[in-house]
């Protein structure tokens, strides 16, 4: 319409529309992009675990929570696209949230590659699956879901009433007891802690098994030790 040589008599009015519809798409796009980062790391922040290892990170998601809820309570009250064009501030208040989650998110990736190189095995977890390890410190049986990924032998640890561990199943049930007990509670919700003495104790506990078949296959038919060991 603005390039229409017969628009001049209105040229004013086409301007004030265009610069809605300008400032609208560039509040939209960065509207969507806060929102998705937002969604991504609300219920991360959500866990008390993740927020007392990462406390500067979790301030800056508080301030932008704020901020994000305050927001989105105003534009509740009258979600009418004219009125929410009005909000002079809005454009402000989302880019400062956009620039907050950014170095938030930076901080969640350090973070967690501070994680995977205390315990290299965590690099066959997406990041989502090792947040949802990470943000339950204190249950060591959330951990069970992810052990395949880990371990490719292990499909699951025997833990007791006390949550301590055992022993170690195969994806086929075969059991192995382990050489000495792990205590996850004991590493005070270092998970890599405690996964690094299973596979430490995996190890042991394997070559263990090994010598006392070693042993028996001297004193029991071969038939016999075959479906034993």
């Amino acid at each position: 319409m603005k390039g229409s040589p017969f628009a001049k008599f209105m040229l004013a009015e086409i301007t004030v529309w265009e610069n809605n519809l300008m400032r609208t798409q560039e509040n939209l796009d960065m509207w969507l992009k806060v929102q998705n980062v937002w969604m991504y790391l609300e219920p991360v922040f959500s866990s008390e675990d993740i927020m007392n290892q990462m406390p500067v990170e979790g301030a800056k998601f508080k301030e932008v929570n704020t901020a994000w809820i305050a927001l989105m309570k105003k534009v509740n009250s009258d979600p009418t696209a004219l009125k929410v064009i009005e909000y002079e501030e809005l454009g402000g208040i989302l880019k400062t949230a956009d620039e907050k989650l950014d170095r938030v998110q930076k901080g969640l990736n350090d973070y967690l590659e501070s994680k995977r190189a205390l315990f290299p095995r965590f690099f066959f977890l997406s990041n989502d699956e090792l947040l949802e390890i990470l943000s339950e410190t204190k249950e060591p049986l959330r951990v069970q879901p992810h052990l395949k990924k880990c371990f490719e032998g292990i499909a699951g640890l025997e833990f007791d009433d006390e949550k301590k561990i055992h022993g170690m199943y195969s994806v086929e049930g075969e059991h192995v007891p382990y050489t000495r007990v792990i205590d996850p509670i004991a590493s005070k919700g270092q998970v890599e802690d405690w996964l690094v003495q299973v596979e430490e104790v995996m190890l042991k506990s394997v070559k263990a098994v090994i010598e006392q078949s070693h042993q028996d296959y001297a004193k029991r038919g071969r038939d016999k030790w075959v479906t034993c060991w």
